[in-house]
């Protein structure tokens, strides 16, 4: 009774508390917005990293196939000195002979 004395407007009061739980509901969505956002971030910061570990195995798989050619060439250009360097000595020893007798 009190209440219809005093001329209150139950009208006002649903609004206002319609408006309340608007906010409380956009101030809920904008708070889930962010998490995602940062989830989102945090997922493209780590594509990232894969996209870098991915691109360092692939230069370090470049990197041994080089090493193992230029071991095979290395290898290969030892042993031709090798036989190049017993063909020198033996014409070395067989002049000496030679020049000694």
């Amino acid at each position: 009774m009190s209440l219809s004395r005093e001329d209150v407007n139950f009208e006002s009061i649903k609004s206002e508390a319609d408006a309340d739980l608007l906010v409380e509901n956009i101030m809920l969505t904008i708070r889930i917005i962010s998490r995602f956002q940062d989830r989102q971030v945090k997922m493209s910061d780590e594509k990232e990293e894969h996209k870098e570990t991915i691109n360092n195995i692939r230069l370090l798989e470049k990197e041994k196939r080089w090493n193992m050619l230029w071991r095979n060439s290395l290898g290969e250009n030892i042993a031709k000195t090798q036989v190049l360097l017993v063909i020198a000595f033996s014409i070395n020893i067989i002049f000496a002979y030679l020049i000694s007798h």
